[in-house]
């Protein structure tokens, strides 16, 4: 698990995302309305509020940009200064939101660890998006291997050990698209990352489908399928995903 000392230091990790998705100019002229679900200090809100396309000379972006947490207590000062961020308290694990429109963008880093409704939280996340819109995950497991040792760890309200595969088990069931889609696992590092795209099939019955039915719908990869032909179930070392960094990444651990 990982634990911060400051708003600065998490922000300073949501920018090894952020300035990925900074190169991609057609996907971010796209977006018109961006939630930060777990929004703590607002330092990530602001990242999106101020962004500037990357011509010559720049133009803001002027995203409708959304701060989403259950308390505001320990906002950025300088976020009152934006005239384009609105402020909701909502507990995001929760049974709705108060946001009284479509979001393109649901932004969630260092949060996801905390929910303890996942499949329900995924399901009402799905309904809060446009078609097309995207998920973005970053969040550490609390249990995984570091240098061919087993390390765990549990912070209060953390309540379930997250892997790559049962999030992308848990994506597709809720109707996110996981073939056409971006992860990231790397070894000897906890965090898990994801980014995927609301399809216009809608949150199935987690109790009742199968990797099968999510194969049959094309919700998940070519090695997802393999995996699940060969073995009967999916296998995280026969994982291969596809980054924001364009590289192709092989999950192991």
């Amino acid at each position: 698990m990982v634990q911060f000392k400051n708003a600065d230091e998490s922000h300073q990790h949501s920018l090894t995302v952020l300035e990925l998705l900074y190169g991609y100019d057609s996907f971010l002229d796209s977006l018109e309305c961006i939630a930060d679900f777990g929004s703590g200090s607002g330092l990530d809100v602001k990242w999106w509020a101020q962004l500037e396309t990357r011509d010559d000379p720049p133009e803001p972006r002027n995203y409708i940009t959304c701060a989403v947490d259950i308390t505001h207590s320990k906002i950025d000062p300088t976020l009152k200064a934006l005239s384009n961020v609105y402020y909701y308290e909502a507990d995001i694990d929760g049974p709705e939101l108060p946001i009284a429109r479509e979001i393109d963008l649901i932004w969630c880093h260092n949060t996801f660890q905390y929910i303890t409704n996942p499949l329900t939280t995924l399901t009402m996340w799905n309904k809060q998006l446009s078609v097309n819109g995207m998920l973005i995950l970053m969040f550490p497991q609390a249990q995984h291997y570091a240098y061919n040792r087993l390390t765990s760890h549990s912070w209060s309200g953390c309540y379930y050990n997250h892997n790559i595969v049962n999030l992308i088990y848990m994506l597709a069931v809720n109707g996110f698209d996981c073939r056409d889609a971006y992860f990231l696992k790397q070894e000897n590092n906890p965090w898990i990352n994801a980014a995927v795209y609301k399809t216009d099939i809608a949150p199935m019955d987690p109790k009742t489908t199968t990797w099968y039915d999510l194969a049959d719908l094309n919700l998940v990869s070519d090695s997802v399928k393999a995996s699940l032909n060969k073995y009967g179930y999916v296998k995280q070392e026969e994982l291969v995903t596809a980054w924001l960094d364009k590289d192709f990444h092989y999950p192991k651990e």
